[in-house]
């Protein structure tokens, strides 16, 4: 879940306690989000302290984003990018490694036995990238889908089936685990 609007509001006074406040709430979650794309911890940092200082540095328009935990995200996967190409070749596109999630991550609080655990997996070993980077935005962020769709720079509708299909496809594999999942309120 976000900050609340009065925090953004208190950073746009420029308020170096609220800022620090969203610093200690958004770095982290940039940290873990990166790690999906790259194994270059030093530019992950790199990238979020460079969103997070872009933050600062234009807090006055703060208050006219209308979906701020968007555009935050948003930010750091361009700058994340930007940093990924200008340290390749500047005609080449980077490789970014396809998002992995373990299942801890997906199941935070459930305890599962390591048969399932593996199942489950090489489930999502089984999804695409894009699927993986969408189901990570919509279940582990808990990002809306028109955040998630502006996150992937994609319709609203695209997202939708994109996340369809990465659920069908673990439904087919993994019924129980994805049943108790929805039963529980973990994906919803």
């Amino acid at each position: 879940m976000a900050l609340e609007s009065t925090i953004w509001n208190r950073i746009a006074d420029g308020d170096h306690e609220a800022y620090s406040e969203a610093f200690r709430y958004y770095f982290p979650r940039f940290y873990n989000y990166g790690t999906k794309f790259t194994d270059d911890l030093v530019l992950i940092e790199d990238a979020a302290q460079e969103t997070l200082i872009l933050v600062w540095d234009r807090r006055g328009t703060l208050s006219s984003i209308q979906y701020l935990n968007t555009y935050f995200f948003n930010a750091f996967r361009n700058t994340l990018i930007t940093k990924l190409r200008s340290k390749q070749s500047k005609n080449v596109v980077p490789e970014l490694n396809e998002p992995v999630f373990s299942i801890e991550e997906i199941l935070v609080e459930k305890e599962i036995d390591s048969e399932l655990k593996q199942r489950l997996q090489k489930a999502i070993e089984g999804l695409t990238s894009r699927q993986r980077e969408a189901i990570f935005l919509r279940y582990y962020e808990a990002m809306p889908y028109d955040e998630v769709a502006a996150v992937l720079e994609i319709t609203t509708k695209a997202t939708y089936k994109i996340i369809a299909r990465a659920l069908e496809q673990l439904r087919e594999l993994m019924p129980v685990v994805v049943l108790m999942l929805f039963q529980q309120g973990k994906w919803t």
